[in-house]
C-alpha cells in the first residue's frame, strides 16, 4: 500500500501549441472522416451534405467555446470530467468522466473499424488481422508517452491537410469548376439533424484537447487556441471536400461504385495508393489521440478518489501507465466484439451514433458546468451565460431532432450506458460513506 501511496502522481507540462494541434487534428483523421462519416452523411442527405457538415461543425464550435472558456480556467488534466468534477458537483463529474471515457473510445474505436473496412474491402485480407494491426500500433505509441506521439502526429496530420485540400482542387477542376447550391436540395429537419450529428464527429476531434491539457506548457493560452483551430481545419476541410465531391459528382451519370472506385477511376492507382496509406495512418492517429484523452480522463478521477488510486500512478515518460492499460483493454473489448458480432458497415454505424450521442451529453454538461460559473458574477459574465445556453439549445436542438432518425436498439444501448453510470457513481458514494463512518 505504501508503495501506492508513494508512487509519482503528477504529469509533466511537456507538449506546446503546435503539438496539440496536430495531435487533436490527426484525432479527426481527416481522410478517414471524408472515407466513413463524410461518405455516410452524403448517403444519408445527398447534395445538402456539406451544409449538414457545416451545421454540424457550428454545434461543436458553439460547444468548443464553451470548453474554450473552461480551458483558461481549469489546467488539470481531465478536461470535462475535471469542469464537471468542480463546478458541478463529484456525482456528476463521475457521470461525465463516465460518459466521455464511452465516447473516447467508441469514437477512436470507430475508426479503426472503418479504417479496417477500407483496407479489407481492397486488399482482400481479413479484417481481424488488418484490425490487430492498427490496434497494436496505436497502443504501441500510447504506452511510449506523449511526446514521441506529438512528433508522429505532426508530421502524419500535416501531410494530410494538405492532400485533403488537393483531393478537394482536383475534384473540382474535374468537374470543371462546376458549383451548385446545396440549399436546392431537400430533406426533412430530421435528417438534415441526423446528418450534422454524424458530420459533428468530423471536427469533435478536438475534443481530444481538454483531457491531456496537464500535459501542455502555457496552458491557459495554447489550450484555448489549439481548440478553435482545430474545429475550423477539420470542418471546412471536410465540407470542402465533400462539396467538391458531390460536384464532380453531378457530372457523372449512372456511377455506381465506392468513393475510392471513384479516385481510383479518375486519379489513377497512385492516387488511391496514397490514399489508403492515409487511410491506414488515420486509424492509427484517431485512435492514438482518443487513447491519451481516455486515459487522461481516468488517472484525473482517480486522482481525485473516484477510481482505483494505481490509475493515477505516473510511470516516467509512459505517463499514467495503468491507465492507458485499461483504456486498451476497453479498447480490445470493444473492437474484437464489434469485428466478431456485425459486418464492419453496422459496427461503424453503431459505435459512431453511441459515441456521439456520449458527446452531445458531454458537452451539454460542460455548457452548464461554465453557466454555474458565470452565474455567480453574471453581470460581468453576461456573454459567457448566454454562450452556455445558446450552446445548450442548439446541442439539446439537434440531439433530439436526430432520435426519430437513429435505430431504436442504439438509443436503448445509449440510454444503458447512461443509467449505469448513475448506478456505479451511486455504489461508489455509498462505499466512499461507509468508510468515512
Amino acid at each position: 500500500m505504501s508503495n501506492v501511496k508513494n508512487a509519482p502522481r503528477e504529469l509533466r507540462r511537456e507538449i506546446g501549441l503546435i503539438d496539440l494541434v496536430f495531435l487533436s487534428f490527426g484525432g479527426q483523421s481527416p481522410f478517414l472522416s471524408i472515407l466513413s462519416y463524410g461518405v455516410y452523411v452524403f448517403l444519408s442527405v445527398g447534395l445538402i451534405a456539406p451544409l449538414a457538415i457545416l451545421l454540424g461543425t457550428v454545434m461543436v464550435l458553439v460547444n468548443g467555446l464553451v470548453v474554450y472558456r473552461l480551458s483558461m480556467r481549469f489546467t488539470q488534466a481531465g478536461g470535462y470530467y475535471t469542469y464537471a468534477y468542480y463546478s458541478l458537483t463529484r456525482r456528476l463529474g463521475f457521470e461525465t468522466g463516465w460518459l466521455y471515457t464511452i465516447y473516447s473510445v467508441l469514437y477512436g474505436a470507430a475508426y479503426v473499424v472503418a479504417a479496417t473496412s477500407v483496407l479489407s474491402a481492397i486488399s482482400g485480407m481479413p479484417p481481424i488481422y488488418l484490425l490487430t494491426s492498427i490496434f497494436a500500433v496505436a497502443s504501441a505509441f500510447l504506452l511510449l508517452g506523449i511526446k514521441p506521439t506529438t512528433k508522429y502526429a505532426m508530421v502524419a496530420s500535416l501531410v494530410e491537410a494538405l492532400a485533403m485540400a488537393s483531393i478537394a482542387l482536383l475534384f473540382l477542376s474535374a468537374s470543371g469548376w462546376r458549383l451548385y447550391n446545396p440549399l436546392a436540395a431537400r430533406v426533412t429537419p430530421g435528417a438534415l439533424a441526423g446528418a450534422a450529428i454524424m458530420g459533428a464527429a468530423i471536427p469533435t476531434g478536438y475534443g481530444s484537447i481538454a483531457p491531456v491539457s496537464g500535459e501542455v506548457r502555457n496552458p491557459r493560452r495554447n489550450v484555448p487556441l489549439a481548440i478553435v483551430t482545430v474545429i475550423l481545419m477539420g470542418g471546412l476541410l471536410a465540407a470542402f471536400d465533400v462539396y467538391a465531391i458531390a460536384a464532380y459528382l453531378l457530372g457523372l451519370s449512372g456511377f455506381q461504385g465506392s468513393l475510392l472506385d471513384l479516385i481510383a477511376r479518375r486519379f489513377g492507382l497512385i492516387t488511391l495508393a496514397f490514399v489508403l496509406f492515409a487511410a491506414a495512418n488515420d486509424g492509427v492517429l484517431a485512435t492514438l489521440a482518443f487513447m491519451i484523452a481516455a486515459s487522461r480522463t481516468l488517472y484525473a478521477m482517480s486522482y481525485h478518489g473516484l477510481l482505483p488510486q494505481k490509475l493515477s500512478e505516473v510511470r516516467g515518460r509512459a505517463g499514467p501507465l495503468y491507465a492507458s492499460l485499461a483504456v486498451i483493454a476497453l479498447y480490445a473489448l470493444v473492437l474484437y466484439a464489434s469485428c466478431l458480432t456485425a459486418n464492419l458497415q453496422a459496427a461503424f454505424a453503431a459505435i459512431g451514433f453511441l459515441a456521439m450521442l456520449a458527446n452531445s451529453v458531454v458537452h451539454i454538461s460542460s455548457n452548464f458546468s461554465l453557466f454555474k460559473i458565470a452565474l455567480k458574477r453574471i453581470t460581468k459574465r453576461k456573454m459567457e451565460v448566454a454562450l452556455s445556453l445558446a450552446a445548450t439549445a442548439l446541442t439539446l436542438y439537434l440531439f433530439v431532432q436526430s432520435l426519430s432518425d437513429i435505430p431504436s436498439s442504439i438509443i436503448l444501448a445509449f440510454m444503458s450506458l447512461l443509467v449505469m453510470g448513475f448506478v456505479v457513481a451511486e455504489v461508489g458514494e455509498m462505499a466512499m460513506e461507509e468508510q468515512e463512518e
